[in-house]
């Protein structure tokens, strides 16, 4: 009788360990690099009799360039982002903060990877997009940023992703829904303490891509 309890209270105590595992944090969805950054690169030799000459070549494919974690104030951040299958150019890509705008330098990103855009005016642009001046600083009650593959706001084939908290009384917000990239009426609750949104499940377009980051 006590060995079947026992066997019965270690069964129970590893079907409560799988439980716990399968909820722990994975850790950030996109990990940031330098915007001079590339992606992985093949490598290819060539021996001859005086030298051996070696070319590195980036590999892109199917990227999936998006909106990452955002934070609000006067040291205020936007990541981009590529959760796609394989690298991926941010040349020609530009960040639309009405009314103002930012083009952003060219990056290769692979798989996973993204760049932090600093409205911090000390940012390091070793570490950062800086862009202190160049876009406003983001305000917690509301507010809309959208990414786009060339400098024409209006339209919606030239928007590849979008977000919009507090309220949906922003100028991108139509071009959004109507590239399919934000349903209608609906926005990202930001909690009063937040300090920025986290980016978590992309799969689909809406508000439930992102949460409130905690004070």
């Amino acid at each position: 009788m006590k060995r079947t309890a026992i066997a019965i209270a270690f069964l129970l105590a590893a079907c409560t360990s799988g439980a716990a595992d399968s909820d722990t944090d994975e850790g950030p969805i996109l990990e940031s690099t330098p915007p001079s950054s590339t992606a992985t690169t093949a490598i290819s030799s060539t021996e001859t009799d005086d030298e051996t000459t070696t070319s590195t070549t980036v590999v892109t494919g199917d990227a999936r360039f998006v909106i990452g974690n955002v934070v609000f104030g006067e040291l205020g951040s936007i990541e981009v982002g590529n959760l796609g299958p394989d690298a991926g150019d941010l040349t020609g890509h530009w960040l639309a903060v009405d009314p103002y705008d930012l083009e952003l330098p060219p990056t290769v990103l692979a798989a996973g990877k993204s760049v932090v855009v600093s409205m911090d005016a000390e940012a390091d642009p070793e570490l950062v997009v800086t862009a202190a001046g160049l876009l406003p600083p983001l305000d917690a009650s509301s507010g809309e940023v959208g990414l786009y593959t060339s400098g024409d706001f209006g339209d919606p084939a030239a928007m590849v992703d979008y977000l919009v908290w507090g309220s949906t009384n922003q100028v991108r917000y139509p071009v959004a829904v109507a590239a399919g990239l934000w349903p209608v009426d609906v926005v990202v609750v930001v909690d009063p303490s937040a300090t920025g949104l986290t980016i978590v499940d992309r799969t689909e377009p809406g508000p439930q891509g992102w949460v409130s980051t905690p004070g």
